[in-house]
């Protein structure tokens, strides 16, 4: 039997702190029946009381979950955008022919270029959480001859530091490297850094590296 439309809503939670969090996203989680999402992002809606449901990385867990309330009004809870390397992709492919509704966040990508003053309709997007680092292998010429715009989001053992090193032992020690992290959070850090300082600097593994661009 099929379920009945419109079930499933992914909502973009953005940075996950209430100053990003848009109306339309309080909206959409407050019609919904079930709450789904990692612990930061449900704390966002500590007045809303309908069930909750914490859920990790492991994404069978959270299939099986779904395929059990299928049809019950349900939302997930994603950080930044939902399409913008996130669950929608997969979601899409776990429950074919199903209506999901999308409510866009503020990806940390859109809070990179705020910060740094820029537009971003020029520049290239890589996810270099739990990808190779020989992800950006082919941008190496481009990079080294300043052709390049390039915004890395980084993640998990990519670290900035590993993509200041990788990008030092492939002949670009000096390119300069905006660095952002925690971006729209308390522990927010912004900094310009040449690819062999940032090799050496100690900054939380979620972040955004663009380079191509130079300082003010």
């Amino acid at each position: 039997m099929v379920a009945k439309a419109g079930w499933l809503t992914v909502i973009g939670v953005g940075p996950g702190t209430q100053a990003y969090l848009t109306p339309a996203a309080r909206q959409a989680a407050a019609a919904a029946q079930v709450l789904i999402g990692g612990r930061r992002a449900l704390s966002l809606f500590p007045d809303l009381g309908q069930e909750k449901r914490l859920i990790g990385s492991n994404l069978e867990d959270l299939r099986s979950f779904l395929s059990q309330i299928r049809g019950r009004p349900a939302a997930i809870l994603v950080s930044g955008d939902p399409g913008f390397y996130s669950l929608l992709a997969w979601l899409k492919r776990q429950f074919p022919g199903e209506k999901i509704h999308v409510i866009p966040g503020i990806s940390s990508i859109q809070m990179a270029f705020a910060r740094l003053e820029r537009g971003w309709e020029e520049a290239t997007f890589l996810s270099l959480h739990g990808r190779p680092l020989a992800t950006l292998e082919a941008y190496l010429p481009q990079l080294a001859a300043g052709t390049a715009r390039l915004a890395m989001l980084t993640g998990g053992a990519n670290t900035p530091a590993a993509i200041g090193k990788y990008l030092t032992d492939h002949g670009l020690a000096g390119i300069k490297l905006w660095v952002g992290t925690e971006l729209g959070g308390e522990g927010e850090q912004t900094i310009w850094l040449t690819a062999t300082e940032l090799a050496s600097r100690s900054l939380p593994s979620a972040g955004v590296v663009i380079a191509g661009y130079e300082p003010d």
